[in-house]
């Protein structure tokens, strides 16, 4: 706007166009300012909203990581726990197969096996028939020496072993604890993958340098406070200084800003005051200057921050379908776990319960060492007191039929055949007949006292 100066100097002109120029520059900045707020009211909850579900989501993502963790640090300390069981238990195990290895089968007990079998297949020939001659004779004598070989080969406890039966269990049970140190490496690889993701997301969460304690309500009041505060003091310095020139209207009504009436008497008498004056204006317009700075950097970072709040939400929005697959495989990998886990335990009981098995099968040999021992000493004292009731039976019938001839040689050869008949019947003679014979072997005085001992050892243990 262009005013005439009617009454004051030239350098109070001068000093009104800069005036003029200043409050210019004051009302651009303050319009350009109030954009700056309004932007910074309207973002700044938007803002907010977005770095707080942020943190929500990156929480989330912690979660995830330790829940991930604790999974693995269960896989880590079962595998660690069941390696251990295993490697104890295969120890016993093998600790039992070779006291077994070094047991030997008495060799009486290892013939009689063969003896027995041998009649028995001569007794039933396999498949029927006459095998006497001919091609199915040759058949029996081989399955009859191929079955004497196998016998011969059992010459320890080890040799009734099934050892395919036991190796595919152990094979079974490394195989099953072999996929828990896989599950736990699968484990330790999500977890990692997991860790960097998280470690950006801090990274951009930690880059926030706003803070939100702050409300934006008493920025935003505070700086346009000043902002009104500043160009009121310079509506009214402009004012006074237009007033030296009362002969100028138009210019005075186009930069008055307010009709308030002001003593002017003062700017009249003290034109001397006029460079004060123009200091004043300055330092309200660097003021205003600074605080539209202040307000235009507030709007610039929170204009960035939202702009790398909405590429990191979307990022997130990203990772979070690779945060279903991540849920989606540590699902699978627990039911896996679980699975196997099962299993395992499984196994591992059929090896606790294996080695039971032979352990018992050890001691059940020289049980039965013992039985055997046991029930031909039985056998011997059946048969001896059966050999003295035959005896006094034999004695038995001779005297009754001694007493029958002298009956005969007396009164009965005066008597009819046909008048008694079992009168001439002899005397009833009895015998003792076993049901069975006994089949068991003999067993040597040295296996026999092994036994004992072993037997003394197992109850040794117990007590």
């Amino acid at each position: 706007m262009e005013q005439e100066l009617i009454v004051l100097t030239s350098l109070s002109k001068k000093t009104l166009q800069f005036g003029e120029n200043l409050c210019s520059k004051a009302d651009n900045y303050v319009k350009e300012c109030k954009v700056d707020v309004e932007n910074v009211e309207k973002i700044c909850p938007k803002l907010k909203f977005l770095w707080s579900e942020l943190e929500v989501q990156a929480q989330s993502v912690e979660k995830l990581k330790s829940f991930a963790e604790k999974q693995n640090g269960i896989l880590q300390q079962f595998y660690a726990s069941k390696e251990q069981e295993l490697m104890m238990l295969t120890n016993e195990l093998e600790n039992t197969l070779q006291n077994l290895r070094c047991k030997h089968v008495d060799i009486s007990i290892r013939e009689n096996a063969v003896a027995l079998e041998k009649s028995t297949r001569e007794n039933t020939p396999p498949g029927g028939g006459d095998l006497s001659g001919g091609k199915r004779g040759l058949e029996f004598d081989f399955i009859e020496k191929d079955y004497n070989n196998k016998i011969e080969e059992k010459i320890t406890l080890y040799d009734y072993v099934e050892e395919q039966s036991v190796q595919e269990l152990k094979d079974k049970t490394r195989e099953e604890v072999s996929a828990i140190v896989n599950y736990y490496n699968n484990s330790l690889t999500l977890i990692e993958y997991i860790k960097n993701h998280l470690l950006q997301f801090n990274e951009m969460l930690e880059s926030n340098t706003i803070s939100f304690e702050e409300s934006v309500i008493e920025f935003s009041r505070d700086k346009c406070n000043i902002l009104d505060q500043e160009t009121r003091s310079m509506a009214e310095i402009l004012v006074s200084l237009a007033k030296h020139y009362d002969q100028v209207a138009a210019a005075l009504k186009a930069c008055q800003s307010n009709t308030e009436e002001l003593d002017i008497s003062v700017l009249k008498e003290d034109t001397d005051l006029i460079p004060t004056i123009v200091e004043e204006l300055q330092e309200s317009l660097q003021k205003i200057e600074s605080t539209c700075e202040e307000v235009r950097i507030r709007n610039q970072i929170y204009q960035v921050s939202y702009d790398e709040a909405g590429k990191l939400f979307t990022e997130l929005e990203g990772f979070g379908t690779k945060m279903e697959s991540f849920v989606n495989t540590m699902k699978e990998l627990e039911a896996d776990f679980e699975r196997s886990s099962t299993i395992v335990d499984r196994y591992l009981e059929e090896l606790y319960n294996l080695n039971l098995w032979y352990e018992e099968f050890s001691k059940s040999y020289d049980y039965m060492i013992m039985e055997i021992d046991r029930r031909n000493r039985v056998r011997e004292q059946h048969e001896k007191t059966a050999e003295e009731y035959l005896a006094k039976l034999e004695g038995l019938y001779i005297e009754e039929a001694q007493q029958r001839e002298i009956f005969f040689q007396n009164q009965g050869r005066y008597l009819p055949i046909d008048l008694c008949p079992p009168i001439q019947e002899p005397p009833i003679k009895y015998d003792i007949i076993p049901q069975y014979i006994s089949r068991l072997p003999t067993i040597s005085s040295k296996t026999l006292a092994e036994a004992q001992e072993n037997i003394l050892k197992y109850k040794g243990r117990i007590l």
